[in-house]
């Protein structure tokens, strides 16, 4: 049986480096070699279950150390991992049964909810089970005979969101793996004695790629946390000259005013692999970390385009490898910037020709963001001119979040629209008509039960025409 690129990564830096502490979380500590044994166990549990080479497994937990038990068991057994994300409870794992062959779910039950999942027409499910010694359940499934075959050599199934709310799922080698772990190494510059935090799911790709996949890459140690609270960056921060804190900009934000009303100056390097904020709010960052905020520019599944204008105090940071070029004028101004990168991963369904992702003849992938160049280098990002967003670092589609609204029974009208907060923090507010006297707080009602948690507007304004 071949083995996946998770496990030979981490097998090599066993046999490399033996057994240090590497993997921090809220419910355990793991070095590279518990995690492998762990690993290795779990893998034989899966394997006397029926899973096996080339089968689908969607992984739906949050940030907790078994995610990364089961994404190196799976790489040993050959199969196919899928991170779900669960804030959205069941809905979205469901709808990716719908389009892909899933062979089993493994997934963590909110609370005292153990009820079985009831999956799309065309499955069977062949075993329902728990996971030894976890509160993980196992569902072994057998999908419909229509279902899709995923190409050989795919390790890892990552979803996104395109231009009208399509899923589109994203593909990828143990090449796209290795290429994309070297870009992070090389940008987050993870030495020895790095420490990477992140509390933002590993379900989303510009945070699982920087953080697991550049953690596989380095000898940096990875620390799962819920949140960047003053109290849990503290202590690792008095520990290690080289904390590296990957977040989204509100939650960075919030960490940087913590420190300075706590009256100390943290050791942390900030990063967001995502837009730039505003300057006062850069002088904050500075004055509470003693460095600068660093932006990732990887890849548009990697790590989004800054979608405001690079602000010179800022550290703007491409990844190895990447080649950037201009593409067409656009409506926002400028010239549409092309990225061509080893990075690169096929998708299902296809991005359509001229689309976000689309590659061009020429080996450069359309990213839709608008940008200026000067003497060959990107020197301005200025927008986009499709309907995506970038909200809480994941990417988000405007007319999804409208067509999803227009369900509601008394919405006539709706107009999703992108504001950025004081902080820099991007949010939606929703312009809406309506008959009648709804309330608004139905409208909000609708907007939490019909939306994934970071597409919910913040703000509901009624028009009168």
């Amino acid at each position: 049986m071949s083995e996946g690129h998770f496990y030979a990564r981490l097998f090599e830096a066993v046999e490399r480096s033996g057994a240090p502490r590497s993997v921090y979380s809220q419910d355990t500590t793991l070095s590279r070699r518990g995690l492998l044994t762990r690993a290795e166990r779990r893998a034989k549990e899966l394997a006397g279950l029926g899973i096996g080479a080339r089968d689908l497994v969607a992984l739906s937990m949050g940030n907790v150390a078994e995610f990364l038990i089961l994404l190196v068991a799976l790489s040993k057994m050959d199969a196919i991992a899928m991170p779900v994300d669960p804030a959205n409870g069941d809905r979205t794992l469901l709808d990716a049964c719908r389009r892909l062959p899933v062979r089993a779910v493994i997934r963590r039950p909110r609370g005292l909810d153990t009820a079985a999942l009831d999956y799309p027409e065309g499955y069977t499910v062949r075993s329902r089970k728990r996971l030894a010694s976890s509160l993980l359940t196992v569902d072994v499934l057998e999908p419909g005979p229509d279902a899709v075959t995923l190409p050989a050599g795919v390790e890892l199934v990552m979803e996104a969101r395109g231009i009208g709310g399509v899923a589109r799922d994203t593909l990828r080698t143990g090449a796209h793996l290795r290429e994309i772990g070297r870009a992070a190494l090389s940008t987050l510059q993870l030495d020895a004695g790095a420490r990477i935090l992140c509390a933002q799911p590993f379900t989303v790709p510009r945070f699982f790629d920087p953080v697991v996949l550049g953690w596989l890459e380095s000898e940096a140690q990875l620390v799962m946390a819920e949140g960047p609270a003053l109290d849990t960056v503290v202590p690792i921060a008095r520990t290690t000259e080289n904390l590296i804190v990957v977040d989204a900009v509100r939650q960075i934000l919030e960490l940087a005013r913590a420190v300075r009303t706590n009256g100390t100056t943290l050791p942390i390097i900030p990063v967001i692999p995502q837009a730039t904020v505003p300057l006062e709010n850069g002088r904050m960052i500075r004055q509470a970390f003693g460095t600068a905020l660093r932006q990732l520019l990887l890849l548009e599944e990697v790590g989004v385009l800054a979608s405001r204008v690079m602000e010179r105090s800022e550290t703007f940071v491409p990844a190895a490898g990447v080649e950037l070029a201009a593409g067409g004028a656009m409506q926002a101004g400028g010239n549409e910037v092309l990225v061509r990168t080893p990075q690169a991963a096929t998708t299902i369904p296809t991005v359509p020709e001229g689309q976000p992702g689309a590659a061009s003849d020429d080996g450069f992938v359309h990213t839709g963001y608008a940008g200026r160049f000067r003497g060959g280098v990107l020197s301005e990002i200025l927008g986009r001119d499709d309907g995506l967003v970038n909200l809480e670092g994941r990417r988000a589609c405007l007319d999804s979040i409208e067509e999803a609204m227009l369900e509601h029974r008394r919405l006539t009208w709706v107009r999703a629209n992108l504001v950025h907060a004081a902080d820099g923090d991007p949010q939606v507010q929703l312009e809406f008509e309506a008959t009648g006297e709804t309330d608004v707080d139905d409208i909000e009602e609708h907007a939490v039960g019909h939306l994934p948690p970071f597409m919910v507007p913040r703000g509901f304004s009624r028009v009168v025409r």
